[in-house]
């Protein structure tokens, strides 16, 4: 039930990021923003999560409008319909757990002779209790006169829940990026973490562990590195028209086998929807190492780029 007092018949799909996505026969599947709606039901059996981190399975029901009942073998327990962030059936199909986007850009300009191209694309897998993620990135550069330059990044992640907001977390990587002064930068690292905000508009992680990465330096040979992590997301989205997301991470390596030496990695951008499901965008990111591998190495990279991306 709407706020504006219509109904609607369907299939719950998912509710995440302030979107419940619902599969009608005559409409077919739609997107309709969470707090547009007063009352939901349904026999089928859920897994709900709300912003103080409870979790309950159940069928959904409804006592009175703005609030939701999760009936469990134990008995229901009713919740305010707003705290509220994750619905999913238990049991629904990869597909319909799975986001993503992919973006493109391009520059030229003619004076100074500079081509730019980057591409990036990611996707999340959502199911109750574990989240998982995968990005890849590049970035290319072509100048007249002078070497060609790119940066090149694969990453993916796994973050499990427990407790109340509380997280465990494994993430890891494949990075290529010769103005830093490395062939490749290959990383795993595990630790936990806390969401200090999650709702329907907004998304804060803190987290902290450890990490090991291998670098195979340019014109040199590969070597071990033992880091502490330190590591911070954040994510606002909204859902009127245009859509806009703004997403942003900070991960911070302190060296245990340098000491002294700390890496330092930003990667940061701005969605916004033009026509459906097709986006506008600015792409930044920002990497640096107090003591590159390679003596002659810069100890920043910066890039921003302009894309047009589509999400699904």
């Amino acid at each position: 039930m709407l706020v504006n007092g219509d109904s609607l018949t369907c299939e719950i799909k998912l509710l995440d990021r302030g979107q419940l996505q619902a599969k009608t026969d005559d409409l077919g599947t739609v997107n309709i923003k969470w707090d547009k709606i007063v009352s939901v039901t349904a026999s089928r059996m859920f897994s709900v999560e709300t912003t103080s981190g409870l979790r309950l399975l159940g069928q959904l029901s409804t006592s009175r409008p703005g609030q939701l009942d999760v009936v469990a073998p134990t008995g229901p327990v009713s919740i305010d319909l707003a705290t509220v962030v994750y619905i999913a059936p238990i049991g629904s199909r990869f597909w319909n757990r799975l986001d993503g986007s992919v973006d493109l850009g391009l520059s030229y300009t003619q004076s100074s002779g500079v081509a730019q191209m980057n591409f990036g694309a990611n996707a999340v897998f959502r199911r109750p209790n574990l989240q998982l993620t995968a990005a890849a990135s590049s970035y290319f550069t072509r100048q007249e006169n002078a070497d060609d330059t790119s940066r090149h990044a694969l990453d993916f992640g796994a973050i499990r829940s427990f407790g109340r907001q509380w997280l465990y977390l494994v993430q890891g990587g494949f990075e290529r990026n010769q103005e830093l002064g490395f062939d490749l930068r290959s990383t795993i690292s595990a630790g936990g973490g806390r969401f200090l905000v999650r709702s329907n508009r907004a998304i804060f992680m803190v987290g902290g562990g450890l990490s090991t990465n291998r670098e195979l330096p340019v014109g040199g040979t590969g070597v071990q590195n033992l880091e502490g992590l330190l590591s911070v997301r954040q994510s606002f989205f909204t859902y009127d028209y245009p859509k806009t997301d703004i997403s942003s991470g900070v991960d911070v390596y302190p060296s245990f086998s340098q000491w002294g030496r700390t890496r330092v990695q930003f990667n940061g951008n701005i969605k916004r929807e033009v026509v459906h499901n097709l986006t506008v965008g600015l792409t930044i990111y920002n990497s640096y190492d107090s003591r590159p591998p390679s003596e002659d190495a810069r100890k920043n990279d910066v890039g921003l780029s302009f894309t047009i991306g589509w999400t699904f």
